[in-house]
């Protein structure tokens, strides 16, 4: 399996004209990893085809991700923005990053969980996730900071919806505890299986 690809072939791998945008590559990428995934198959043969192809589609992209065209930075100053519409949803740079965890690149997973961050401030999941990974790569302050902020989001949202229904019921401390009860329950649940999910990868 080839390390290196040249970038015209790059551009092949994905489907791609020579000089498509940075954005253009990340959504065929994408586009290709869901289509090849090796889980989609249940036949070996086929499993072990859509492994190479997954192998190449990461090494075509992995030469493609950091590549300038020249043709790009005149449209960046002809058109500021255009790079940028069809990112600006904090949800799409959440699901790359799952994405790209799932995969076992864990750097570029956390580049996205904190793009989705900058852009929701208040992406609970996001802060989840990034917590996550950062303990997979061994950043344990990273991830106690990224996890205590998720929890405290959580709580947050937890008072609103409680404040506002509190005129057609009454929170005893007793119901409270049993609710922050629940809400620690679930976490812990989710946390769980994110880690057996990733130690499997692992």
């Amino acid at each position: 399996m080839r390390d290196r690809v040249n970038i015209n072939e790059a551009y092949s791998i994905l489907g791609l004209p020579p000089g498509a945008s940075p954005t253009q590559v990340k959504q065929a990428y994408r586009k290709l990893v869901l289509m090849w995934h090796p889980d989609r198959f249940s036949h070996p043969q086929q499993k072990q085809e859509a492994e190479e192809k997954i192998k190449l589609i990461n090494v075509a992209y992995s030469q493609l991700k950091f590549y300038q065209p020249s043709s790009s930075n005149q449209v960046k100053k002809t058109k500021p923005t255009t790079v940028y519409t069809n990112r600006s949803n904090a949800e799409t740079f959440y699901n790359w990053g799952a994405e790209n965890a799932k995969l076992g690149r864990y750097e570029s997973a956390l580049a996205d969980f904190t793009h989705a961050i900058r852009i929701n401030p208040n992406y609970i999941e996001a802060y989840k996730y990034r917590g996550l990974i950062c303990s997979q790569l061994g950043y344990e302050y990273r991830a106690t900071s990224d996890l205590n902020k998720a929890t405290q989001l959580e709580r947050n949202r937890r008072n609103k919806q409680a404040s506002k229904s509190s005129s057609s019921w009454y929170s005893t401390p007793k119901t409270r505890k049993s609710s922050q009860k629940s809400i620690w329950k679930k976490f812990l649940q989710w946390i769980k299986r994110l880690l057996n999910f990733n130690w499997r990868l692992g």
